[in-house]
This record gives structure tokens, C-alpha cells and sequence, in this order.
């Protein structure tokens, strides 16, 4: 038989699905936009990493904790990192309905994600239907497996899902395609089941009962899954029916659309299944810009005798298109855009979409979606989310009912024919409780605030399942009643008129008891309390009597109220100003300050118990209003003086208000070198080390001390180095200062190596020092010059001397050298100059075993010279040698060989 009514589920079937309205908790769609539903009203979510035009799905846990998203390409985790293997699915952004999410029946952990793509240009490539698996069994975080399972080659962009039947759990997928799967004239409906076993890929199909050649617009079922609403944009609107139990979709009928072919895009059912919702606009050019499109929002009677005759406009305007979408709190939501690509930061809303005509009150401007911004789409769920019935029907929520202490209410669905009822509290059957009607009252000995689910049953006899319905009733207790309240105030500084500023929210916690969950208004006047017009600004509330009264409605959650009077009154009394001094720590005018050292200077004279807070303004005491919170220091904000003021309380009450001044006062002004030199040659000579102290003040007395040492001298007389602070102290303000002295102890050079380069043109010779200090060196001559350079070149054969110096004047060293070489030509002449030939640079410390002979230019050797001898003559065998070139063999006792010639002169 077929199944009309598909929500009511027997036994534990039917709890768990009637609770299973947090799936839909968490909305992510649009740029960057997202809506929570815990608390039955939205509240805008902007963290989400989502950014669609048109398709994207979310799903949440059945306590409403977000699982996760997607546009039906990427899909992203609930800390909106996309999850692993998540991206690269084959829907579309661009697609109205991309992607569908179906937890698998009956399996926990395991989700569906019905995805397809845009197919909106004739001719190019189409994904279809496919399907992927989020696995949270396997991978607590989330993965994708199974991604892209083809089911249909080529689809309209419609998905939609709902339940089967009253005895079976499973959910049956909705599509819309050709006969054959593949063409772009889409005519036959494809209904795939998914149960606990996984997905039957072969399809149930049935015949649309039209040919449409545009894919685009929502497809959505009745919350009973009796019914499926067809939006084919330009090729129209339609309404058929389906049998759940078979899968099979028939009855298709077109409506019109305002008379006219207006493009149908977003259709949504009313949670009591009797009214459907059109969104439909003139946008055959998708890239007209915003101001070009009017849209209209229509309302069908589906029990009407003619359905298309029975449409009622709820809005027209200026929009795009848009999606509508159910949510949990039993409203409609409408997504809201000026054109393709240019979205709204606003949803608007159909508030009681279970009423008949304007009575379904359209609100254009219902949620702000922050920095959030609409585009064409809303996030489709299994429509038997919503399918439970209102039982509480008071136009606020269709599951949650706030109650007073003492109230009664009466809970209950208007009157079916032929049915029969059942009630439940906290699943217990209520015995008796046969009506469609049930009186509650708040049990006699409960602890406020108390909550009770009460669950409704209505089979209707007839062979359709059983529907329910749930309310969760949480009873409140009225706010405490307490005598009238006086609140005292301090005169203001600018006249002594009994006039002030008033921070109304000081007696809050009195008038709640210190329940947070009360809400607190202000007025003038009872009669503007009674009503709650008008209410005043609590903080900085200016009294205009120096004795006046106020009134404060104070309100629990389920809105029950009472109303206390406020006496305000103004306290003329004074307190002692105040001040305090602080070192100016950094030289910029600023100090930290302990105010609490004030309180003494404040209180001065007074007797009996009284608080002391600290406030940066006049206006800021009268309020309490950013209190200078102790025990923290506080630093001053204005540079070398500043104002603070002090509060006075007794009792909670303001007895005076006082000014606390803030002076800074300048440190002793001197300077130390951050370095000095101590010479290691020195020790252990004592040196002295003074600072600067030209800028002190001379007509004030200092105290000196260095550390580690101890001394108490202005001067340090040390010969250690390392770091030494001086804290030179102001001894009648005790303000002081610091400065530390590095000395650093300079070594004696060492020179570790002369490197020369000889027997060349250009004899060369690198130096190697070690030790910490500053040098320099020079040649041949102590007095100079000197050169950081450690380098020589073009050095003259035979012996030299090295100078090194500190640039501190610590120390000088120096070291000899040679270079090895050969004259080019000598005259032994006697006169004293050049009258032998000889090897430079050889003694008896360099190169002594050097072997030196000369020959003539006939190869004859002529004489063996000792390398520290005199050198050649010019004679051979006591004779003199005629002028001539000769030529010479030198092996130096390093090994090295030289062979060249000189020249004899006479």
C-alpha cells in the first residue's frame, strides 16, 4: 500500500529520527556565510572556507556538532581543513543542488555525498551523478573512499532524500535525468535507496510527466515524502507525488507562476506539508547585472481545489534568484542575491510558513549573515528532518517551550478524523492522555529551572504511519522580588547641584540574585516598565532630581517579569586628594605605580571600613567603568604627570570621589664608557674607572655603589675585568640609576708566524698574531708607520724587523726576519761599498747549511762560499777575476735549488 506519511517511525525508529533535527544545525554556503540553529534562533557563523555561487551541503551530529562540509567539489572538516582524499569530487559549485549528504542508515560513522555537476551549457563534458563516502570509522578526522562512483552519466542539478517508510530506516535518493541516463532532455525520475546495507545502484524510475531542457532550480520533497516540488527555471514549476514505499513518482501537474513562465529556482514545503513556497525570478540572462531581475516569493495551498489559483505573493523585489531551505527552528529560509555574482549579506525568511497567506509573515531582512554574503544557495537535507508536527504552536518554536513557575499550558495538534492519540513524558506513556490536547503544569517538588520532553503520537487509522510530534518544556522561576534599592553616587567635580552619572547595571546581581540567564531593562517611569517602552541606557544614566527613582523589569528566560525600584541619590561627601611619585625609569616620562599606596593620602581621617578603586577618568569612577585593576602596577599614560581618581566606597555604595596626582621624577644624570681597556702587560697594576658626572645636580646628595665589588666611591678602582655597575641614588627621592662598564683585559700579542715569500722579484711576508686586542704592525722601524694590514710586500732581500703594537697602548713586541736573495752585481773596488757578493737573508739561525759555489761562463768553478762568510772577492786563487757575468748554484738548507747569474764590475 502506498505509504502517505513517512515520518512517524515505531518504537526506538521513531525517537531517534524525531531527534535527529541536529543534522541541520550548522549551515555553510555562500561566500564565506554560515548560520547555527542551536539555540533555535540562527546565529551567523563567518569562520567556514566555503565559497559557492550556488550548491553546497553540510551535516552535523544528532546533537548539532558540525561534521562536515562541502560545494561538491572540496569537502572540509569541522576546524574547516579540507579532509583527507577531500577534494576533486565531481559536483559543481555552479550546480544548484552540487551535493547531498545521507548519513548511511543504521551505521555509524559512515556518510554519503551525492554529488552533480553544472550542466548548463549544451555540448560540453557532464560528470553526472555520482557519490563518494565520508569514513569516520576508520579515520577519526574523516577520509573520502569510494570518491566518484558514477550512478548517472548525465542529470539535471537535483538532488533530494527522504525517508521510506514507517518499518524501514532506510533513504531513498532522488535525481532527475533522461530515459536513458545520458541526454540532455531531462524526462525520468531515478530513485536510488540507501539502507544499512549500503546503496542499491539500480535505480526505481519513473516518468516526469514533462520534457525540459533546463536543469536548473531545486528539487525538494514534503516533509512526509509525499510530495515532490520540481523547479525547472525557465521550463516551470511542478508538483507530483511519490510513493515511498515503491519509490515511484506520479501525479506530476504544472503550476503558474504570478499567471506568467517566471523562472521557478528555489521550492520549499511547509513543516506541516500543506503549503509550498516558490522563489522564482526573470533571469534568463544569468549575466545581467544587479537592478536588471524582479523575483517573487509565492505561497501554494496544497489542499486547494485548484492549487495554481490558490497562490499568494509574499514578496517582490529586485533579487536574483535563490534557494529556500527549511530549518530546524520550522522557518524558511531564502537565499538573497542582486545578480549571478553579486551576493547580499542578509537571508530573508518566511517566519510561520505553516499559515495561510500573508499570515506566513515574510521577513526580507532576517538574519545578518555578518561578513558573510548570499549567493544563489542553501544546504539541502533529507527533508524528513523536519517532518515532526507542532505541538506547541505559539508562532516561536515547534520544539522548545519556555514556562514560569506556576503556568500552565496546553500542549497538542488540532483534531484529525478517525485518529487516535498517545502522550509520552521523558518517553514514558502518560496514562490516560488520549486526547489530541494534554494540560502541563510544572511538577509540585522540582528544582528550578526544570526540563521535561513531552512526545505526541497521532496515528491517523487509515494505514498511513504514525505521526509525532516533540516539546521540550523547560520551566523557569520567576526573578527574586526584593525591597527597593538605593543606589548612592558621587557628586560630579563640575557643580555641586545633587546631579551625576549613574551606572545602573551596579545592582544587577541584586536584582537577578546573580542568575545570568535574567535579562535586565531600565525606565524612567512604572508605566513605561510595565510596558517596556522606552527603556534608558543604564550606564552613564544622568539623574535629573538629586533624589529620583527608576524602575528595572527584570525578565527570565520564558519572559515572565516583575519590575523593582531604583532610588538613585548623590553622596556630596569628599575625600582627600592624593600623590604619588614615581622614577622615571626609561627617561621618557613614564613610571610604573602601585595606586594602592595612595589609599592612606585618600582615606586620611576617616573612620570605618571603605574601598579604594582607581579609574583613569572622572566619568570612568562615577560608572566603574575600566577600573585600574590592582594588584598590577600601573603605568601612567600622559608623559611626567597625569591625573588618576580614586573611588571611595562604603558598602558598595560611592562615598567620595577624589583625584590621585601622578608626578615623575628624573633619575641622577650621568654617563659611564660602556668599554675600558685593561692592559694584561699592566697586572696586577690597580687602574681607575670614574663616569661622567657633569649633569648632576649639584645641590641635591647622591649615594654611590659599584657590584659586584661593593664600593661605595663615585669612581671604581679595579684590575679585574668583566662587568661593573655603578647605581648612583638620589638619597631624598631614592630615585637612582644604573650604568655598567665592560672592562675588557687585553693580551700581549703572540706572533705565531711569519709566512715570507723569497728569491723572487717581489718577496712578500704574511703575518699570523693571536691575543683579543686591537693591533697594529710596521717594518724595520719601531716608530713607523703602522698598518692594520698584515701584510708586506716588495721586501728587500736579507733581514728585517717586525713591530707589533696595541692600538690601546698596552704593549709592543717585536721579532726578526729574514728574506733570502741575491745581489745582481757587485764592484771590489775597496771602497767599501759592494765589495763582495754574497747570498742575504742567510745567518747562523736561517738557512746555515746552505751550499753556495760560483762559476765562470765556461761552467769552471771558481769558488765554494761559506754561507756565513764574508762572500766572493772577485779573485780566483788570489788573482782578480776581469769584469764579467758569473754564475751561481745555491741549495739552501731547506732544499730549495737557485741557479742564475751576477755581474763583476771594475
Amino acid at each position: 500500500m502506498r505509504q502517505l506519511i513517512l515520518f512517524g517511525l515505531i518504537g526506538l525508529l521513531l525517537g531517534s529520527v524525531a531527534r535527529s533535527q541536529g543534522q541541520a544545525n550548522n549551515w555553510y554556503f555562500g561566500g564565506g556565510a554560515g548560520l547555527n540553529f542551536s539555540s533555535g534562533t540562527p546565529r551567523a557563523l563567518t569562520d567556514g572556507s566555503l565559497y559557492t555561487l550556488e550548491g553546497c551541503a553540510s551535516i552535523s551530529d544528532d546533537d548539532g556538532n558540525l561534521l562536515f562540509y562541502t560545494d561538491g567539489s572540496t569537502v572540509y572538516g569541522s576546524d574547516h581543513s579540507i579532509l583527507q582524499n577531500g577534494t576533486g569530487l565531481f559536483g559543481n559549485s555552479s550546480s544548484t543542488q552540487s551535493a547531498l549528504i545521507i548519513p548511511q542508515p543504521d551505521t555509524p560513522g559512515i556518510y554519503y555525498i551525492f554529488t552533480v555537476d553544472a550542466v548548463t551549457r549544451v555540448g560540453e563534458v557532464h560528470q553526472g551523478v555520482n557519490y563518494s563516502i565520508v569514513d569516520f570509522t576508520s579515520n577519526p578526522d574523516g577520509i573520502v573512499r569510494d570518491k566518484n562512483t558514477r550512478l548517472l552519466n548525465y542529470a539535471a542539478e537535483k538532488l533530494s532524500a527522504v525517508i521510506k517508510s514507517c518499518d524501514d530506516n532506510s533513504v531513498w535518493l532522488v535525481t532527475l535525468s533522461s530515459a536513458s541516463g545520458t541526454q540532455t532532455t531531462v524526462n525520468t525520475f531515478y530513485a536510488y535507496q540507501l539502507s544499512s546495507a549500503g546503496l542499491n545502484t539500480t535505480a526505481v524510475r519513473s516518468n516526469a510527466g514533462f520534457n525540459s531542457n533546463d536543469p536548473r532550480g531545486n528539487l525538494k520533497f514534503s516533509p512526509d515524502g509525499t510530495k515532490l516540488a520540481i523547479a525547472n527555471a525557465a521550463d516551470g514549476l511542478y508538483l507530483a507525488e511519490f510513493d515511498s514505499e515503491s519509490g515511484q513518482v506520479f501525479n506530476t501537474q504544472r503550476l503558474t507562476i504570478n499567471g506568467s513562465n517566471f523562472a521557478a529556482y528555489g521550492v520549499e514545503f511547509s513543516p506541516n506539508n500543506q503549503y509550498l513556497y516558490s522563489a522564482s525570478s526573470n533571469n534568463a540572462d544569468t549575466e545581467l547585472g544587479a537592478g536588471n531581475h524582479f523575483s517573487s516569493l509565492i505561497q501554494y495551498d496544497l489542499e486547494a481545489a485548484d492549487i495554481s489559483g490558490s497562490q499568494v505573493s509574499l514578496n517582490e523585489s529586485g533579487y536574483f534568484r535563490g534557494s529556500l531551505q527549511l530549518a530546524p527552528n520550522g522557518k524558511i529560509y531564502r537565499a538573497l542575491s542582486a545578480s549571478y555574482t553579486e551576493g547580499l549579506n542578509y537571508l530573508g525568511a518566511i517566519e510561520n510558513p505553516n499559515a495561510a497567506g500573508l499570515a506566513a509573515s515574510y521577513n526580507d531582512r532576517a538574519v545578518n549573515l555578518g561578513s558573510g554574503i548570499s549567493y544563489q544557495g542553501l544546504p539541502p537535507f533529507n527533508q524528513s528532518l523536519f517532518n515532526e508536527l507542532d505541538i506547541i504552536q505559539n508562532d516561536l518554536s515547534s520544539t522548545e517551550l519556555s514556562l514560569c513557575d506556576g503556568d500552565n499550558y496546553v500542549l497538542g495538534y488540532d483534531p484529525v478524523s478517525g485518529a487516535s492519540y498517545s502522550w509520552y513524558r521523558d518517553d514514558v506513556l502518560i496514562p490516560g492522555a488520549t486526547s489530541n490536547q494534554l494540560s502541563i503544569r510544572q511538577p509540585v517538588a522540582a528544582s528550578l529551572p526544570y526540563t521535561e520532553t513531552y512526545e505526541f503520537r497521532l496515528d491517523p487509522n487509515d494505514g498511513s504511519c504514525e505521526k509525532v510530534g516533540v516539546a521540550e518544556v523547560t520551566y523557569y522561576a520567576y526573578p527574586p522580588t526584593v525591597s527597593r534599592i538605593s543606589l548612592i553616587q558621587c557628586e560630579d567635580a563640575a557643580t555641586a547641584d545633587g546631579l551625576s552619572i549613574f551606572n545602573l547595571t551596579e545592582v544587577e546581581s541584586t536584582l537577578t540574585g546573580g542568575d545570568t540567564t535574567f535579562e535586565v531593562a531600565y525606565y524612567q517611569t512604572i508605566a513605561d516598565a510595565n510596558t517596556s517602552s522606552n527603556p534608558i541606557d543604564p550606564v552613564g544614566y544622568e539623574n535629573t532630581t538629586p533624589v529620583e527613582t527608576v524602575y528595572a523589569r527584570i525578565t527570565n528566560p520564558a519572559g515572565c517579569s516583575i519590575i523593582n525600584t531604583i532610588d538613585l541619590q548623590v553622596s556630596s561627601t569628599t575625600a582627600n586628594t592624593a600623590l604619588l611619585e614615581g622614577c622615571d625609569l626609561n627617561d621618557t616620562g613614564f613610571a610604573e605605580f602601585d595606586l594602592s599606596q595612595a589609599d592612606a593620602q585618600v582615606l586620611g581621617g576617616l573612620t570605618g571600613s571603605y574601598d579604594v578603586h582607581y579609574y583613569p577618568t572622572e566619568e570612568a569612577a562615577l560608572l566603574e567603568d575600566s577600573a585600574l585593576e590592582l594588584p598590577q602596577l600601573y603605568t601612567n599614560q600622559t608623559a611626567y604627570n597625569e591625573t588618576v581618581f580614586a573611588r571611595v566606597e562604603n558598602n558598595n555604595a560611592c562615598f567620595a570621589i577624589s583625584t590621585v596626582e601622578l608626578n615623575l621624577i628624573p633619575r641622577p644624570d650621568f654617563s659611564l664608557a660602556a668599554e675600558a681597556i685593561y692592559c694584561a702587560a699592566s697586572f696586577p697594576e690597580i687602574q681607575t674607572y670614574s663616569p661622567d658626572y657633569t649633569n648632576l645636580d649639584a645641590s641635591r646628595t647622591y649615594s654611590y655603589e659599584w657590584f659586584p665589588e661593593g664600593q661605595t666611591t663615585p669612581y671604581l678602582e679595579t684590575n679585574l675585568p668583566g662587568s661593573h655597575t655603578i647605581r648612583v641614588t638620589d638619597v631624598n627621592t631614592g630615585c637612582y640609576r644604573e650604568a655598567t662598564i665592560t672592562i675588557i683585559e687585553e693580551e700581549i700579542p703572540i706572533i705565531e708566524n711569519i709566512e715570507v715569500t723569497d728569491a723572487t722579484e717581489n718577496n712578500t711576508a704574511t703575518i699570523t698574531l693571536s691575543g683579543n686586542g686591537a693591533y697594529e704592525v710596521a717594518l724595520d722601524d719601531e716608530i713607523g708607520p703602522y698598518q692594520d694590514d698584515l701584510y708586506f710586500d716588495g721586501l728587500a732581500p736579507g733581514f728585517h724587523i717586525l713591530y707589533v703594537r696595541s692600538k690601546n697602548g698596552c704593549t709592543a713586541i717585536a721579532q726578526e726576519f729574514s728574506i733570502i736573495g741575491f745581489s745582481k752585481y757587485f764592484t771590489p773596488n775597496g771602497d767599501g761599498y759592494h765589495d763582495f757578493w754574497q747570498v742575504q737573508g742567510i745567518s747562523a739561525m736561517v738557512q746555515p747549511g746552505t751550499v753556495i759555489r760560483i762559476f765562470n761562463r765556461y761552467g769552471k768553478l771558481l769558488k765554494e762560499l761559506n754561507p756565513l762568510g764574508q762572500g766572493w772577492d772577485g779573485t780566483f786563487s788570489g788573482t782578480n777575476l776581469p769584469a764579467d757575468d758569473y754564475w751561481f748554484s745555491v741549495l739552501l738548507e731547506d732544499g730549495r735549488l737557485f741557479k742564475s747569474h751576477f755581474t763583476l764590475k771594475r
